[in-house]
């Protein structure tokens, strides 16, 4: 479960359009990343699979909560702080807390909204015009310049009308497994407490802290 948190995608039914030049992509990343970092977080509810050689290995649902670099994910069996430094993972099945600080890449694998800073350097896009889930949307696909980059490839459905992303799909480079992720319910201009980013352990008395700072 916690690799289905880190590795997030979603296989959806896409119907393929004309392509588009890639200033035109780069316009709508753009948009598309001005939503996200707009004023106030942003709250969604996710669908999250992961696949390795075509065949599903684990799902995941639940709801994210993200502003700037801090986010807060739950799902039925772990919730995740980051509050831009630290990170705390609890695991409900046998209720420890770990506490880390994640590295660069391992921020970009947990966030479906990396692609904010991600496509700004060392990405290759193109667009193309598609429908999701009955929805007119852009599909565009960011391609890694340098083949040493963690995330060989990022696909992006995002909403033609609204420019919220649908669905963002990546692919790693150490063992090219895909993980995907539906977004439902994007809602933006949100207000977050400090505190929703943080693991508070009166919250959860029984924990057991592994700190592996």
């Amino acid at each position: 479960m916690k690799k289905i948190l880190c590795l997030m995608a979603l296989s959806l039914y896409l119907t393929a359009g004309h392509a588009q030049q890639n200033g035109d992509a780069r316009k709508v990343l753009d948009a598309t990343a001005a939503q996200i970092t707009g004023k106030g977080g942003v709250k969604a509810d996710f669908k999250a699979d992961s696949f390795s050689g075509g065949n599903l290995q684990g799902s995941a649902s639940g709801t994210m909560c993200i502003q700037g670099e801090k986010f807060q994910m739950t799902t039925p069996d772990m919730i995740t702080w980051y509050n831009g430094e630290t990170q705390w993972s609890y695991v409900k099945a046998n209720e420890e807390v770990n506490v880390s600080v994640p590295t660069p890449e391992e921020r970009q694998s947990m966030n479906p909204y990396a692609f904010v800073n991600l496509y700004k350097d060392g990405y290759d896009y193109t667009i193309k015009e598609t429908t999701l889930r009955g929805k007119p949307c852009y599909e565009v696909t960011l391609t890694a310049k340098d083949k040493r980059k963690s995330l060989r490839t990022i696909i992006l459905d995002i909403d033609q009308r609204t420019y919220a992303p649908m669905c963002v799909r990546m692919q790693q480079r150490d063992n090219g497994n895909w993980t995907r992720i539906a977004i439902h319910q994007f809602h933006t201009g949100q207000s977050f407490k400090a505190a929703v980013f943080e693991f508070n352990p009166k919250d959860f008395p029984q924990a057991e802290i592994i700190d592996l700072r």
